[in-house]
């Protein structure tokens, strides 16, 4: 960049923060000072704002508006009928939901009676569905009409024993007959009797907010556990010290509810400044930019995959009539980050870093290209510790003393988070099962005794303290936002008949975030692989992680200790040029895995055939 647009740039950045200057110094005060053990949700967040501003828009979805008082109302009347059919607090509730002002209503309704939701992934079907159920135990489900039908199947397999979970049909318009032990919601809401409860009184701190799912590394979704001091601490340490919203701003969330980064950041960040939140049922690059001039966004919340896609769409007539200032998210590919800021005029780009059940929490305030920011420069703070990672044994390089070793500057290694319970920012609540919460947590790091938790994730820093995300630990790869496992989806792949074995991996497609799912197909004597029917059988698995590309191979490389080998495989990628092997790529308009040849390879590669 030249000295002149340099200097603008940085002209543009300071104003900018300026301008939000005062919410981001009392974010920052409440941030670092949090306790965790105080009494707070953000359903009394809510119900602040609907006594302090009770006409102030709260939710704003397709052209539809709530004040925080009609809310907090909304909110009063669900607790009630939930209450009406038995929820009491510290039950776990199972919601299936897309994106929608009514499941936003859900959560918070829930929060008010001290009940946690599971927030299951709308994606997930058949046994990662079912999985996803069992690790959270809940009582009650809440699952949209549109959704009534895999959740069934997945409650009712048939290699399985049946879960007992009372279903509410959530609405959508429909009048649904329920059965056996069905409820209407509406109805409930309608001819329940009960008061609900206060919300003052009811949580700690402490207490579990929600389960979010993380694939994890271990196959199946695990169940992240958020307490409520995290989730008000995130949309404060968002909402305010971030971003600076106030109540003159409309934040656009077209990301799902049902994750960290729409749900913590975006929902807890609007609701916490006490802004409008503008909710996008999905995205729709086509009418990314009019949905947010129509919404009146001054802010909006991303993961990569997002921008690339805008970056890569046609010139949008509003995609400079918006008053969009500055937008918050992660994954933000450091190549497209200068090119998004230019073309759609943002002037700051909070990129951060932060796993849902995680302890170390960082942001890039003043938007430094391509970092993920950095920990604020106050003792006691920095929980971080970079560990030089060993790829053969999957874990950090200890030295003679049994301690791991730290990683110089710019060096990559594992981030590893010192646990601190009495913070708020570095506790580690873990997840539904205990298990699970142990695989994370490496002892021994710096001091005898200490806990660490293991992020999973490759990282570097440079000499002014700036964390740069490098990629993902082990057999788990990113796609679309989302972490794949590899094991998972050859489980299901394995299940296909002919399939002897599935050797899963990520590729690297030029342009895309992450890596895109590619398995290697050794079949069974005499099988034949047939493209229209390993469609069709991979349409259990979730769209985010259904194979990009098949190979088939004659047989499988295994290593010394009998493990897939897939370094080579990860080499030579979906290239026809590098392999004899028959190569395919997935045809989603034609419902089938084409052959995958030169042309192919270049239409891939240049972006005219994309997943």
């Amino acid at each position: 960049m030249k000295p002149l647009a340099l200097l603008r740039d940085v002209r543009r950045r300071a104003a900018a923060l300026r301008h939000d200057m005062g919410a981001r110094v009392v974010g920052a005060i409440r941030v670092l000072s949090f306790d965790p053990e105080s009494t707070t949700s953000l359903a009394l967040v809510v119900d602040e704002w609907a006594t302090l501003a009770p006409d102030r828009v709260a939710i704003r979805f397709e052209g539809t508006d709530w004040t925080y008082a009609e809310v907090r109302t909304r909110i009063v009347a669900r607790a009630r009928a939930l209450c009406h059919v038995g929820v009491l607090r510290g039950d776990t509730v199972a919601v299936l939901e897309p994106n929608h002002a009514e499941l936003l209503v859900d959560i918070l309704a829930l929060t008010w009676l001290g009940a946690a939701p599971a927030l299951l992934n709308t994606n997930l079907l058949g046994s990662a569905l079912r999985h996803a159920i069992r690790v959270a135990a809940p009582r009650i489900a809440i699952v949209d009409a549109e959704l009534l039908s895999g959740f069934r199947e997945a409650m009712n397999a048939d290699d399985a024993p049946p879960l007992a979970v009372t279903l509410l049909a959530a609405r959508n318009g429909e009048r649904l007959s329920p059965f056996a032990n069905e409820r209407l919601l509406e109805e409930a809401e309608l001819t329940s009797e009960f008061d609900a409860p206060p919300p003052v009184a009811l949580v700690s701190g402490t207490d579990t907010f929600a389960y979010i799912y993380t694939s994890g590394t271990t196959g199946l979704p695990k169940a992240g556990r958020v307490i409520h001091a995290r989730a008000v601490s995130a949309g404060t340490g968002f909402g305010l010290f971030t971003m600076g919203l106030d109540g003159d701003d409309v934040l656009y969330v077209c990301l799902p509810l049902f994750h960290s980064t729409g749900l913590l950041i975006g929902a807890g960040g609007a609701l916490v400044a006490g802004a409008t939140l503008a909710i996008g049922r999905k995205l729709s690059v086509r009418r990314f930019w009019t949905d947010v001039v129509e919404a009146r966004a001054t802010a909006f919340v991303y993961i990569g995959e997002i921008c690339r896609y805008l970056l890569a769409a046609p010139p949008h007539p509003d995609e400079r009539r918006h008053a969009v200032r500055r937008i918050a998210g992660n994954g933000m590919r450091p190549d497209v980050w200068p090119a998004f800021q230019e073309r759609f005029g943002i002037d700051l780009i909070h990129e951060f870093y932060g796993a849902t059940e995680g302890n170390v929490n960082m942001v890039n305030v003043l938007g430094r290209e391509g970092s993920v920011g950095r920990m604020p420069p106050i003792p006691g703070y920095d929980n971080t510790f970079v560990a030089r990672f060993d790829h053969g044994t999957q874990m950090p390089v200890r030295d003679r003393r049994g301690r791991c070793v730290e990683c110089k500057r710019g060096e990559v290694g594992e981030l590893l988070g010192c646990i601190d319970p009495s913070k708020v920012l570095t506790r580690f609540d873990g997840y539904a099962s205990e298990a699970e919460t142990q695989t994370k947590i490496l002892r021994d790091v710096v001091e005898p005794g200490d806990a660490y938790f293991r992020s999973g994730d490759l990282m570097k820093k440079d000499w002014l303290g700036y964390f740069y995300f490098v990629d993902r630990i082990g057999d788990t790869f990113r796609w679309k936002g989302e972490n794949v496992s590899t094991s998972e989806v050859a489980e299901s792949i394995s299940r296909h008949p002919g399939v002897e074995t599935a050797n899963v991996f990520g590729v690297e497609i030029p342009g895309a975030d992450g890596r895109a799912g590619m398995v290697a197909l050794t079949l069974c004597e005499g099988a034949v692989f047939r493209p229209q029917a390993f469609y069709e059988h991979v349409q259990s698995i979730a769209s985010f992680a259904r194979p990009a590309f098949v190979r088939l191979v004659g047989g499988a490389a295994l290593t010394a200790t009998f493990k897939l080998q897939k370094a080579d495989l990860q080499r030579a990628g979906f290239d026809p040029s590098l392999t004899d092997d028959l190569l395919f790529y997935r045809d989603d308009r034609n419902r089938s895995y084409e052959p995958l040849d030169d042309d192919a390879f270049e239409a891939i590669t240049t972006g005219r055939i994309r997943f």
